[in-house]
């Protein structure tokens, strides 16, 4: 459709008109619609032949259209984005002639963003049973739906899930059927204020290889991230990379296979407490890159990092408030310090690291830079 440097002159009707007439042939594997002002959608869309080959979707900067089409009975249906869509208010989940409840039976990726008003996951009864809620999603994605209902449950098949600026108190997401063990294996939370706990405690994250959890300030519960034996039955989490940026959280998991650990964006964090000091050493066998990120007024890193015997990478950047290193851990190969303004000297055991081949300086205010390899600015991807 057409973009929004009409402005004023944007005609809702037209653009309705238009799109009636965009009948497509009964083949149609891909729609793309971007910048449609209309406030409905046109009436083939409602004609399951007609669309029923659709394999993805993407409804893009549609800032007038309110009642989304009955995708969720589209049975070859793999890839579905809705984004920049700011009076949509609810999905519509069937065709009119249809009774069957089983919900996008086919989906294997959901993207849903900027849909401020969005709040129910479907109109009408939805999803009866578990096992007809997305039963082949795999990646869901949900970002600045702020009045969405939470997940009732969470689908059989999900690896990957990010969500940001979500209104949710909890992820209170339970697996259909009787198992409580969940398959995710990729957990990004951020900017989700209201969230107090992860999830249920009797549920499992034990295929979690990846977790980030920024912009939590309520999160009071890494839930369903600890090791737990139940009766004859337990499981030894494996975790490769976590990303949090409240160290309080840490006594809260119990993690022996780690190798990537990043605290970061933390303004208030003076320094670590106890608890998180005494946690450090219960990854030492595996952690091999820890990094420190922006945290403005952290004065000093826990002195138990010196424990961590098979740290290879070290990264400190933009934590200005932090005048001295104490000792760190002699099986160093890189290390990288950045925007430094109040560090007063280098740690004192840094001669005597052999195993060093990358040292990065840019402290500010000397203006030094000494290196093999660039420091990594940002985060990871």
């Amino acid at each position: 459709m057409r973009g929004g440097s009409l402005g004023n002159f944007v005609n809702s009707d037209l653009d309705v008109n238009v799109l009636e007439n965009l009948v497509p042939y009964k083949n149609l594997k891909r729609l793309s619609i971007v910048s449609y002002e209309g406030a409905r959608s046109a009436k083939w869309m409602y004609e399951a032949d007609l669309i029923s080959n659709l394999e993805y979707i993407c409804l893009e900067k549609c800032s007038e259209w309110e009642t989304l089409p009955p995708f969720g009975q589209l049975p070859h249906l793999k890839w579905l984005y809705l984004r920049n869509m700011p009076k949509a208010k609810r999905l519509d989940y069937k065709f009119h002639w249809n009774d069957k409840v089983s919900v996008f039976p086919s989906l294997e990726v959901l993207n849903m963003e900027g849909l401020q008003v969005l709040e129910d996951w479907f109109d009408g009864a939805g999803a009866a049973a578990d096992d007809c809620f997305f039963p082949c999603l795999t990646e869901l994605s949900l970002v600045n739906c702020p009045n969405l209902q939470e997940l009732p449950y969470l689908p059989p098949k999900l690896r990957k899930m990010q969500i940001n600026s979500i209104g949710w108190k909890a992820l209170n997401c339970k697996q259909g059927g009787t198992s409580k063990s969940i398959p995710l294996e990729t957990l990004e939370v951020s900017s989700c204020p209201n969230i107090t706990s992860l999830l249920l405690a009797d549920v499992r994250l034990e295929a979690v290889r990846e977790l980030r959890i920024e912009g939590c300030p309520n999160l009071i519960s890494l839930g369903g991230l600890q090791q737990v034996e139940s009766g004859n039955e337990k499981f030894q989490l494996i975790v490769s990379e976590v990303v949090i940026n409240d160290p309080s959280l840490l006594p809260t998991v119990n993690i022996a296979s780690l190798e990537k650990f990043t605290i970061c964006d933390n303004d208030v964090l003076l320094s670590f407490p106890i608890e998180a000091e005494q946690w450090f050493p219960h990854v030492s066998s595996s952690l091999r890159e820890l990094s420190f990120r922006r945290l403005i007024s952290l004065q000093s890193i826990p002195s138990s990092l010196e424990r961590l015997s098979s740290l290879k990478i070290l990264r400190i950047e933009d934590v200005p408030q932090i005048q001295q290193l104490l000792r760190i851990p002699a099986s160093l190969e890189e290390l990288c310090l950045q925007h430094l303004e109040s560090l007063q000297c280098l740690p004192t055991s840094l001669s005597a690291i052999s195993s060093l081949k990358s040292l990065s300086l840019f402290l500010y205010r000397y203006s030094a830079f000494h290196s093999s390899n660039h420091c990594q600015n940002s985060l990871p991807p």
